[in-house]
């Protein structure tokens, strides 16, 4: 099972990546690894034709949340 503060992490990109408009979401995937780290992988495609990729590894210390790592698409 998720941490709870990970769980509203995540609730709350996938509430923010809903709010925008003119966008096409190609993916969104949350990897769950363990209770205390997710990895998510985010696509979203704008109507301009531009392409944001990000990948975010994400794990829970001492009740906190820490990002280990970013990567974008080259």
């Amino acid at each position: 099972m998720l941490l709870n503060h990970l769980s509203k992490y995540l609730e709350s990109v996938e509430g923010a990546i809903r709010k925008l408009e003119r966008v096409y979401v190609e993916r969104y995937e949350e990897e769950i690894l363990t209770a205390y780290r997710v990895n998510l992988r985010i696509r979203i495609r704008f109507q301009t034709g531009h392409m944001l990729e990000l990948n975010e590894a994400i794990i829970s210390e001492e009740n906190q949340i820490r990002h280990i790592g970013y990567g974008t698409c080259q």
